[in-house]
């Protein structure tokens, strides 16, 4: 079965940053496809597809570990519904 994730990510300005966030996620259990778009708000509209659940909290650390070392400091914004 698959699940989905939608949300934003802060402070993504650059293909570097798109680069660091899909590894991020490409690193979680069963993720099976990724969609990203950095909007001109430095923000990044995200679509996690993988065949497991994953916590909330999993994406948002894994994401923001990314910023370790950066001048910036990913955060995730959760779409509601």
């Amino acid at each position: 079965m698959a699940h989905q994730y939608n949300f934003r990510v802060e402070d993504v300005t650059c293909e570097k940053c798109d680069i660091r966030i899909r590894e991020a996620l490409e690193g979680l259990p069963g993720a099976q496809h990724i969609e990203m778009v950095r909007t001109p708000r430095d923000e990044a509209e995200v679509v996690l597809q993988t065949s497991e659940i994953i916590a909330p909290e999993l994406i948002e650390e894994v994401i923001a570990g990314k910023s370790s070392g950066t001048t910036h400091h990913y955060r995730v914004l959760w779409n509601r519904a």
